[in-house]
C-alpha cells in the first residue's frame, strides 16, 4: 500500500511486469476435478516446444518446468501446425475429495503420431501411458474424437505431463471427462457420422447404379468423387485405423494424404466432365490433367522414398488448390453462358466454405468448436446434395437434347411431317397387325401437279411455301390413327389402318378438293394448286413395299390421265 502511494499507476504496472519477467511465468492454477470445465482446457495447460533434434525425457521436462521454461497455453485448443517439433504439455490437477476420481483425458486428434502421458503426484510417477497412430495397437484411439487415456486422479494435487509428436497437423484439444460424459460424446459422434456416411454412401451407390444402367460417365465420376470423400473422412477420423486396417502402421502413415490427393483428382475429373471442358475450354482441361498427373507422380515419389512430411505438405497444398480450382471452373463456365456453371459454382462454394472453416479452426485462426471442426463434412454434404441435383438437371438436359435430336431425325425439316424413315418404322407395325388379324389397310400416295413450274416461275421459296401449305391441309384432313409423312420432293404418303378402298378413295377425293380450293398466296400470287393421288388397299400383298408400289403405280396412272384426280387399286 505504501509503495502504491509513492508510485503512480504506470510505475506500479511497470514494476509488476519486471517482477513477472524476473520470476518467469506464473504456474497454472490446478484444475479442480470435482468441477470440470466444458470444452478444451488448453488455456489451463503449460506448454514447452522441444528444440528440434533434442528429444527430452520426463526428468528433463520436469526440470525445465521448475525453471519456468514452460509457457501458459494461449489457446483453448492448442495448435502447432504441420511438421512442428514435439511438444510437452503440463496440466495441474486438484482432487478435493478423499477418494480417487475416475476420469478420461481426451487428447489430440486421431491422426497424431505419438502421445506419451505421465501421471505424477509429489514427483512420484503414478502411471505412464502411450498411444498414437504410429503404434500398431493405438491404445485408446476413439474414432471421430481422439485418443482417450483412463486416469485415476488421487486426492490432493497431482500433475499430468503429455508429450506429443506428429508430422501431420498437430492440433491438441484437451478435455477431462467423466466416463458418462465420454460415452455421451461417443454416442453423439456415432449419430453424426452414421448420418454422414449413410447419406454419402447412399448417394454414391445411387450414382454408380445409374451409371451401370444409363452408361453416363458423369454418374461414374461423381460416384468415385463421393467414394473418395467417404474414404478420406474414414481415414482422418480414425475409423479406418480402428475398423479396416488395424495395426497396419505403414498404411495409416500414408493413407490419409493419398486419399486427400485422390479426392482432389476425382473431383477435378468429375468437374471436367460435368462442365464439358473438352468442348468449351480444352486448354483449361489440359492444365487440370497436368496438375492431377503431377500430383500423382510427386506423391508416388514421396511414397517410394518414405518422405512423410513431403507427402503431408503435398496433400494439403493439393486440396487447397483443388477447392480454388473448383470455384474457378464454375466461374469460367458461368462466364461462357452455360447454366451448368451456376449450379456447379454454388455447390463448389459450399464445399470450399466448409473446407476453409475447418482449416481455419484447425490452424486456430477461428475458434476450434465442434461445428467449425465438422464444417468440412457439413459443407461437403451440401456440396454433394447440390451437385446431385445439378447432375440430375444436366443429365435431363442431355436426355432432352438427345430426344429432340432423335425427333428431328424423324421429321422433315421443312414441313415438320414425318420423314420416310419414321413412316416406315410406324407403318411396319401397322402392316404386321393388319396382316396378322386380316383387317383392311389402305395407302394414299399424293403428288403435287406441275410443281417444277412453280419453282421455275416463282422461285424455290414459293415452292417451299406450297409444300408447307399442303402439309398443313393433309395433317388437318387425316384421322388420328393415320400415319402421314413426306415421302420426298413434292410427294406425300398416308397410311390408313382399318380403312378399305372405298373409304380411302373418299378421303383422297376430299383431300384433292381441299388442295384445289386452297389457292395459297405465293409471292403475292395465288396460283392454282392441284394434286394427283394414287390409292391402294391391301389385298393379297404380303409386303408393305407391294402396297406402296401399287399406290405409286396408280399415282402415275392419275398423272397420265390428266392429273388432279384419284386413281384406286387393290394390291
Amino acid at each position: 500500500m505504501e509503495i502504491s502511494r509513492r508510485l503512480g499507476p504506470l510505475q506500479v504496472w511497470s514494476l509488476a511486469l519486471a517482477l513477472l519477467l524476473l520470476t518467469g511465468p506464473l504456474l497454472a492454477e490446478p484444475l479442480p476435478v470435482g468441477d470440470l470445465p466444458a470444452g478444451s482446457v488448453g488455456l489451463r495447460a503449460e506448454v514447452l516446444i522441444e528444440t528440434p533434434g533434442l528429444a527430452l525425457d520426463l526428468a528433463q521436462a520436469q526440470a525445465l518446468q521448475r525453471d519456468g521454461k514452460f509457457q501458459a497455453g494461449r489457446q483453448q485448443v492448442l495448435n502447432f501446425g504441420i511438421g512442428a517439433p514435439p511438444v510437452w504439455l503440463r496440466l495441474a490437477l486438484r482432487n478435493p475429495g478423499e477418494r480417487a476420481r475416475s476420469l478420461r483425458l481426451l487428447a489430440g486428434t486421431t491422426w497424431l503420431d505419438s502421445l506419451t502421458l505421465y501421471q505424477l503426484q509429489g514427483g512420484r510417477l503414478l502411471a505412464q501411458l502411450q498411444s498414437g497412430d504410429e503404434q500398431a495397437s493405438a491404445p485408446g484411439l476413439t474414432p471421430a474424437l481422439g485418443f482417450v487415456f483412463s486416469l485415476e486422479v488421487p486426492p490432493g494435487e497431482s500433475e499430468l505431463f503429455l508429450r506429443v509428436a506428429s508430422v501431420d497437423p498437430m492440433v491438441l484439444p484437451l478435455e477431462l471427462l467423466t466416463p458418462e460424459q465420454l460415452g455421451q460424446r461417443q454416442l453423439q459422434a456415432g449419430y453424426f457420422y452414421g448420418f454422414v456416411y449413410g447419406f454419402l454412401l447412399a448417394l454414391c451407390s445411387y450414382n454408380l447404379l445409374l451409371f451401370a444402367g444409363l452408361r453416363q460417365r458423369s454418374y461414374l465420376y461423381y460416384g468415385l468423387y463421393l467414394a473418395t470423400l467417404v474414404a478420406m473422412n474414414l481415414a482422418y477420423t480414425g475409423h479406418g485405423y480402428a475398423w479396416f486396417w488395424p495395426g497396419n502402421v505403414l498404411v495409416q502413415r500414408y493413407v490419409i494424404v493419398v486419399l486427400m490427393l485422390l479426392f482432389g483428382c476425382s473431383g477435378l475429373l468429375f468437374a471436367a466432365r460435368f462442365l464439358a471442358l473438352a468442348e468449351h475450354a480444352p486448354r483449361t482441361l489440359r492444365a487440370v490433367q497436368v496438375l492431377c498427373l503431377a500430383g500423382l507422380l510427386y506423391m508416388g515419389l514421396a511414397l517410394l522414398n518414405g518422405w512423410h512430411f513431403v507427402a503431408v505438405q503435398l496433400a494439403f497444398c493439393f486440396v487447397a488448390i483443388f477447392t480454388l480450382i473448383m470455384v474457378g471452373l464454375g466461374l469460367l463456365t458461368l462466364r461462357r453462358g452455360r447454366q451448368a456453371g451456376f449450379n456447379f459454382l454454388v455447390a463448389a462454394l459450399c464445399g470450399m466454405l466448409g473446407t476453409l472453416v475447418t482449416a481455419l479452426s484447425t490452424w486456430s485462426i477461428l475458434p476450434f468448436r465442434t461445428w467449425t471442426f465438422h464444417a468440412l463434412e457439413i459443407g461437403f454434404i451440401l456440396e454433394a446434395s447440390l451437385l446431385a441435383l445439378a447432375l440430375a438437371y444436366w443429365v435431363r438436359q442431355q436426355q432432352d437434347a438427345a430426344l429432340r435430336a432423335e425427333q428431328m431425325a424423324r421429321l422433315d425439316p421443312l414441313t415438320q411431317l414425318r420423314n420416310r424413315r419414321a413412316f416406315l418404322e410406324l407403318a411396319g407395325s401397322c402392316w404386321s397387325t393388319a396382316l396378322r388379324s386380316g383387317r383392311p389397310l389402305s395407302l394414299i400416295m399424293l403428288d403435287l401437279d406441275h410443281f417444277k413450274q412453280i419453282n421455275d416461275e416463282m422461285g424455290h421459296s414459293a415452292g417451299d411455301k406450297a409444300l408447307v401449305k399442303v402439309a398443313r391441309l393433309l395433317d388437318q384432313g387425316c384421322r388420328a390413327g393415320d400415319i402421314l409423312a413426306r415421302w420426298g420432293g413434292e410427294e406425300f404418303v398416308l397410311l390408313m389402318p382399318e380403312t378399305d378402298l372405298g373409304q380411302a378413295c373418299a378421303l383422297a377425293e376430299r383431300l384433292r378438293e381441299v388442295i384445289e380450293q386452297s389457292r395459297p398466296a405465293l409471292n403475292n400470287v395465288a396460283p392454282e394448286l392441284t394434286a394427283s393421288i394414287g390409292v391402294a388397299e391391301r389385298g393379297e400383298a404380303l409386303r408393305l413395299e407391294d402396297l406402296i408400289n401399287a399406290a405409286d403405280a396408280k399415282l402415275f396412272e392419275a398423272k397420265h390421265l390428266g392429273r388432279n384426280r384419284v386413281a384406286p387399286a387393290l394390291a
